[in-house]
């Protein structure tokens, strides 16, 4: 267990330290790119942050996790692969419910970068169907898996009438070892709990968009993360509130 526990360390690091830069250009608007309908955080002149979650639905952890933000009386957005929706079509209907908001994180998570053209819509595309089968909603958020993507990616997503969103406070809790139900019973599992909570107020600004994901760890850190956003004196909105507050954006949503 300890060797395992090792590697599940060494790749959290790595995710974190080798992700390449994406490609498109930080130019412009510092906030919304209207060009690429590219979200790169919220407005600045506001005290207010997103929390996102990725990757899920995973039956063991998102029960929690929507637990917390019932009792806190938060709502997130929720970026889900299509995959995992046809899994537990229930889990993603019980998001919605409780007043979250849900958006297109591909069908199978792939690097969007490693497809051709027609490969990223049919990613695209199949999570939606996937969703809108289980909801009867549409989805008008994406976030490419790993962040990776071009220009020419964003104008697939444009085209297709998503706002791509990106993300400014990372944390680390994704795991990539294995079942990642075991760790829990290792030593250093509370401080990986504590290092996540730690990320995230470390790096606190307006407009932050927060990513996290579906794992133990961020189920267990999530109700201390909500408490001390708050405490700082931050509010915590969804994408879609996000968006809407955006300077100029006069309450609107932008339109793709």
């Amino acid at each position: 267990m300890p060797i395992a526990f090792f590697l599940l360390m060494v790749a959290s690091r790595l995710q974190n330290r080798l992700v390449p830069q994406n490609t498109a250009p930080k130019s412009g608007n510092p906030s919304y790119d209207r060009s690429l309908a590219l979200l790169r955080r919220g407005n600045p002149a506001l005290k207010e942050v997103a929390l996102t979650i990725d990757d899920g639905p995973h039956v063991k952890y998102v029960p929690k996790i929507l637990q917390v933000l019932r009792e806190d009386r938060i709502h997130a957005t929720f970026f889900v692969v299509g995959k995992k929706v046809q899994e537990h079509p229930e889990i993603v209907r019980e998001m919605l419910a409780d007043g979250n908001e849900v958006g297109n994180h591909s069908m199978t998570h792939p690097r969007f970068i490693t497809l051709k053209p027609d490969g990223v819509r049919r990613e695209i595309s199949g999570c939606a169907k996937a969703v809108f089968k289980a909801t009867g909603r549409k989805m008008t958020l994406v976030r490419p898996p790993g962040l990776r993507y071009t220009d020419d990616i964003l104008k697939i997503d444009k085209s297709m009438h998503y706002i791509t969103v990106e993300e400014n406070i990372a944390v680390g809790d994704f795991i990539v070892v294995g079942d990642r139900t075991w760790y829990r019973d290792s030593p250093k599992f509370a401080g990986h709990v504590a290092t996540i909570k730690h990320n995230v107020f470390k790096q606190l600004k307006n407009g932050a968009i927060i990513v996290l994901h579906d794992m133990p760890a961020t189920a267990d850190a999530l109700h201390d993360i909500i408490t001390g956003i708050h405490q700082r004196g931050y509010q915590i909105v969804t994408v879609s509130q996000m968006l809407a507050h955006l300077p100029g954006s006069g309450g609107r949503i932008p339109k793709v």
